[in-house]
Parts: structure tokens; sequence; C-alpha cells
């Protein structure tokens, strides 16, 4: 069964210090109810102190992940800054769910081997950070390089390759040619795009990741098709996606995944 690993990274609205975004969140996970889609919603400190309540409800049907402390690159950041923030996060996160999350993702993807050594010593269960392939034409901070497109256990001195880390990673696999599922992407490319790319070719593993400014009306860069553009075409890519894949949220594709297969 092909798979597809559905999240959402809910922050500040790109570029501002506002949560217009969290207005989206009913629509948006209706229509994930609409599909049968339990997601993984990776949150910052920001929202879990700002947003407990809806939190609380969120977590009723999907999976609440970490996103960091701060809504920041974690190149800002270094091994000691790096832990203070993480064990705010955790306290943060027990404080209003009553237990520690699962899944991890760094801001802009900029993981790197000392946060998954440190993941790794929190007892995460899962990082889902790593790009493994990238569109040739344009650079991007977090992608480092290729890496594997299936769920994997990564390395002690490279993150990007297998290895006998316990911790698992679970990359933003594309589509072809490096094209992932996006929101932004979403918006700008539209589902005819993604439709030709499948008809190319239907990878068993794909990941489809959003935010919830995708489905508010904003002005800027790349905010073309925002709000009620971008609601109808992600509902036209999930009735088209859940004729071909399954639908997964993170800690699935952890308790599905076996450590003895590398």
């Amino acid at each position: 069964m092909r798979r597809c690993f559905v999240s959402m990274d809910v922050e500040n609205d790109l570029n501002a210090d506002t949560f217009n975004g969290i207005k989206s969140m009913p629509v948006l996970l209706s229509i994930f109810e609409k599909y049968g889609i339990r997601a993984t919603l990776f949150v910052t400190a920001d929202i879990l102190k700002r947003f407990p309540e809806q939190v609380k409800t969120w977590s009723k049907n999907h999976e609440i992940g970490c996103h960091g402390y701060y809504h920041e690159p974690l190149y800002k950041y270094n091994k000691e800054e790096r832990k203070k923030q993480m064990k705010m996060f955790l306290d943060l996160y027990e404080e209003v769910l009553g237990e520690k999350p699962k899944g991890f993702r760094a801001v802009q993807h900029t993981i790197d081997q000392d946060m998954i050594n440190l993941l790794e010593k929190e007892n995460f269960s899962y990082d889902s950070s790593v790009i493994p392939r990238y569109i040739p034409f344009r650079k991007y901070v977090g992608y480092k390089g290729k890496a594997p497109v299936l769920p994997y256990y990564p390395s002690k001195k490279n993150y990007l390759l297998v290895g006998s880390l316990k911790i698992l990673e679970i990359p933003i696999t594309p589509i072809l040619f490096g094209f992932s599922l996006y929101g932004t992407w979403l918006r700008l490319f539209g589902v005819t795009f993604y439709k030709f790319l499948f008809a190319l070719k239907k990878p068993h593993f794909i990941g489809l990741s959003m935010h919830p400014w995708d489905a508010q009306i904003y002005k800027g860069t790349y905010s073309r098709n925002s709000g009620k553009p971008f609601l109808t075409k992600l509902d036209a890519l999930l009735k088209y996606l859940k004729k071909h894949y399954k639908f997964v949220s993170g800690d699935e594709i952890f308790e599905n995944t076996d450590r003895r297969v590398q």
C-alpha cells in the first residue's frame, strides 16, 4: 500500500508576528476529516502558549509534534541554547497535553547532526525534517543533499545516511524531479500539475506538508492562491490521493516501521 504522510507546521503567519492562520484550522481539519486523515501537527511553543485549548481539541483526532520553541532556523542556536529551548518546550508541551511529543520538525527543515543526536537523547521517536530530493533549479536552506526517500534510521555520523540511531527519520519525500507536495507549491502549480507528475510516477511513500496560513489570504511573496483557492485545491488533491494512497501520521509510520529493515 502506498502511503502519504500528511503534516502541518502550525506557527505564526508567514513573515509576521500574527496568528491569523489559526482561524483556518477548523476548516482545514474538517477537510482532513472528510478524507479520514489523521495528520501530524507540528506546533511551536507560541501555539501551545496562546492556544492551549485549541491544541487539546486538535489532539483528539491528530498527533501533535514539536516544531521548536522559537520559530527560527536551527543554525541560529548553539548546542546549549538548543538544549535549553528543548527543555522549555517539553515542559510546556507536558503542561498542556500531559505527555511528551513523539515527533519533531526543524523550522525550514534546518536539521543537522547535533539536533538529531539531541532528539535521540530526549527520546523522540522520530524526526521529519529531511528533504531527500529537491528541484535542481532552486536553492533552499533546508536541503543538504540526497537522502533515503523511505523512512530510515540515520547514522550517528551522517543523518543523511542509514545507520544505527534509534530515532526514525521520516523524510518529506517528493513525487518526481524534486517536486514535493507543499502547500505553497500546490497554490502555485495547481492540482493538474501534480496529477501529471503522478501519471508519470506514483512513489510508494510521499509527504504532504502545509501551513494554516496557506488558507488565509495574505500579501507578499508566494501569496498567489492563498485563502479559499488553496482550500479548493487541497480538497481536490486529497480526493485524488485517496484513490491511490493511505494517509498516515508520523506516529503511525514509526509504529509500523520495522527496526530491522535497513
